[in-house]
């Protein structure tokens, strides 16, 4: 489907009302410190720096986040702030925590899971820490705020098996992942790839 603009009506009776989607947008989507909408935002964030299309929209049932060429890429994100956190409780802070849970494939012209098929299924997997404790501003847009680590998903099977999710500092001192800034990640992204390439042909 191609990308809408945002300056589209809704409408009711056939008229258009005094609404915009791009109304909707800035409703719902505004809050980048949401669980759901930050991991939404790290997608987009991986998606620029690799400069995927962007005239089309974001499949979200496929079983990897992304593709680049030929590589199969998951994004996962965790940051310390949380937007749910009370106003009485500015230093708390999140522990930082991704997910690496194993999942099903998902069939769309079936409508069903492949539940033969329960693995990791993308080849490299992008995690995106969001460091900045400062409330205010919030500012997840400064990319400068972001760190990166890159790892190859063979690297996650061998290492931590069938483990659900793992710690920032598990993730460093075991997995040695290509840690980068935002100029670095497609190099780092073809480093990893290139050694889940030559593992394969071993």
């Amino acid at each position: 489907m191609q990308v809408l603009t945002g300056n589209e009506h809704l409408k009711f009776d056939g008229m258009p009302i005094n609404r915009l989607l791009s109304d909707f947008w800035k409703w719902n989507s505004s809050d980048l410190l949401n669980n759901t909408m930050r991991g939404a935002f790290a997608e987009f964030i991986i998606a620029t720096a690799l400069d995927l299309d962007l005239t089309t929209t974001h499949v979200d049932w496929e079983s990897y986040d992304l593709l680049w060429e030929d590589k199969k890429i998951e994004v996962k994100c965790s940051a310390y702030l949380q937007s749910w956190y009370p106003k009485n409780q500015p230093d708390k802070y999140s522990k930082i925590i991704f997910s690496i849970s194993p999942a099903y494939d998902w069939i769309p012209d079936e409508a069903r899971y492949d539940y033969d098929n329960h693995k990791r299924h993308s080849n490299v997997y992008v995690f995106c820490h969001y460091k900045s404790k400062e409330r205010a501003p919030e500012n997840p847009l400064n990319l400068n705020n972001w760190d990166f680590y890159v790892l190859a998903t063979y690297k996650i099977d061998a290492i931590f098996g069938m483990q659900r999710s793992i710690s920032l500092s598990g993730l460093i001192n075991r997995g040695k992942p290509t840690k980068c800034d935002y100029a670095g990640i497609r190099d780092a992204i073809e480093k990893e790839y290139q050694d889940y390439l030559h593992h394969e042909q071993q």
